[in-house]
């Protein structure tokens, strides 16, 4: 069935094809989570920045479409449904088919059966910084699924990354040949080095939650793991009742799953919030101080922040997604391997500030917040000075 969808994908596509390309024509697709955000929000600023200093004419400025998988299929109506089918198939491949850069931020499959026009840039920003846990072919064990990922990113012309000693594992997971990998940093970095950025990150954050102005906050950012009961049990595992009790009333737990895979065991109350859905997850580094996580690649952009990071991996010895280097001596803080040494790391603020900084090295090569600007160089556009 998803076959079909594909080839009904590159049908309209061929027929896009008909038409010439526009090269002010820019297609920044989400295909993780909801509305315009992360690496493709900030690839979009960058670019109407460079327009606007370059002080192009009307007919010379990008023309930005934008789409986001999730909120194109899941309206709840019949009629919202039926629209979203009709732009994702339809409308979208003839736009991606005449468009000079197309931006993506998951793999995207139907390409594999697409043709896209040699004056088409197909950019892959992903969704994640660093490489931390094995990801996408690195841990595909369905020979069908890997055909079909390669295939699509056999039409990727760029991929983007943070680092050129993280590399060799994107090659792997991509299955991409390293020559079209380009370590200048992501875009959604950029943002970690403005100040003004972060000062409206958070902002908006406490426009939205105004009650927790003032307080101290623990972000939890578990992985998701292999099936639903693995997932619930993840919280069985979390007491926030006996994390409330260590940290006092001063502090405030914050939780946020993977979008793909929410649970619905999650207490909610006056010192614990479910932010599973809430889709700027930079607001939330800014807001919180400190990070629980496990296998999570969160870290990897909360550690450009400083902030202590504590690891609790409590099911490691079963936890079978992989990790590129060993787990316990590449993390960024200390591990705790139950919920007795969570609570005393809790209580003792274990920071390890030497793990961060040897965890950020190894996943950034520049942290100057310049990652934009030279992804637009290697793209044909502003040089950097």
């Amino acid at each position: 069935m998803k076959k079909l969808g594909y080839l009904l994908f590159a049908f309209f596509f061929w027929i896009g094809r008909i038409f010439p390309v526009r090269q002010t024509r820019v297609v920044l697709f989400n295909g993780l989570n909801h509305g315009l955000n992360g690496n493709l929000l900030e690839i979009k600023h960058a670019m109407e920045r460079q327009q606007k200093e370059k002080k192009l004419q009307e007919g010379s400025r990008y023309s930005f479409v934008f789409c986001s998988k999730w909120d194109l299929f899941g309206a709840k109506s019949l009629f919202g449904k039926i629209r979203g089918g009709i732009v994702f198939f339809i409308a979208l491949p003839i736009q991606m088919a005449t468009a000079g850069k197309i931006f993506l931020n998951d793999n995207f499959l139907p390409l594999g059966y697409c043709r896209p026009s040699k004056n088409t840039q197909i950019v892959q920003l992903w969704h994640g910084a660093g490489a931390f846990k094995k990801f996408g072919l690195s841990i595909e064990e369905d020979k069908a699924v890997k055909e079909q990922v390669e295939r699509a990113n056999a039409k990727v012309t760029h991929l983007f990354i943070t680092s050129k000693q993280v590399l060799p594992y994107y090659q792997e997971a991509f299955g991409m040949d390293k020559r079209r990998i380009y370590a200048t940093g992501i875009p959604i970095t950029d943002v970690y080095f403005n100040e003004e950025k972060k000062r409206k990150g958070r902002e908006r954050f406490y426009r939205q939650f105004p009650q927790l102005q003032g307080k101290k906050l623990l972000l939890y950012t578990p992985t998701f793991r292999n099936s639903e009961e693995e997932n619930i049990e993840i919280m069985k595992h979390f007491d926030v009742q006996k994390i409330h009790n260590v940290l006092g009333d001063s502090w405030v737990i914050l939780i946020k799953f993977h979008p793909k895979y929410p649970v619905n065991n999650i207490p909610e109350n006056s010192f614990c919030y479910n932010l599973t859905n809430y889709s700027q997850m930079t607001n939330l580094y800014f807001v919180s101080d400190l990070m629980v996580t496990d296998y999570s690649s969160t870290i990897v952009e909360f550690v450009l922040l400083d902030k202590p990071i504590i690891m609790y991996a409590y099911d490691y010895k079963k936890y079978d997604r992989g990790f590129y280097r060993d787990y316990e001596m590449t993390v960024p803080g200390p591990v705790a391997h139950n919920e007795e040494e969570l609570l005393a790391f809790l209580q003792n603020d274990q920071k390890e500030n030497q793990k961060r900084q040897n965890f950020a090295k190894l996943q950034y090569d520049d942290r100057d917040g310049r990652a934009s600007e030279r992804i637009l160089s290697v793209l044909g556009g502003q040089c950097v000075s």
